[in-house]
């Protein structure tokens, strides 16, 4: 994503604000969340087609949780074919003694 490093932005969901009462839920999908959910779309702005699968690999269980709300606020799941979810679930994914991928698809 650009930008990375020091300067990539932050999900929005505020250390732990995105676990917290559902009363946030607005400020956070329309307020903090917004300018990572640019940089997102930004990064995959060659293939936001849903025919196409894309995966976010979030850093922590409180970005999991605000780009959950995300994806679903703005039905980005169904439009751009979006997953999220963090580095085990990709680790896990490509393990080849499992019998079916943790992560599906469909």
């Amino acid at each position: 994503m650009e930008p990375h490093g020091p300067e990539n932005y932050c999900c929005g969901g505020g250390s732990g604000f995105a676990i917290m009462s559902e009363n946030f839920r607005g400020w956070r999908v329309n307020i903090s969340g917004r300018m990572k959910l640019k940089q997102t779309l930004n990064t995959f702005q060659d293939s936001l087609s849903p025919e196409i699968k894309k995966y976010v690999c979030a850093p922590c269980s409180n970005c999991k949780g605000q780009y959950r709300d995300l994806l679903e606020e703005y039905e980005l799941r169904e439009k751009c074919n979006i997953l999220f979810g963090g580095l085990v679930e990709l680790v896990v994914n490509v393990m080849v003694d499992i019998e079916k991928p943790f992560i599906e698809w469909d």
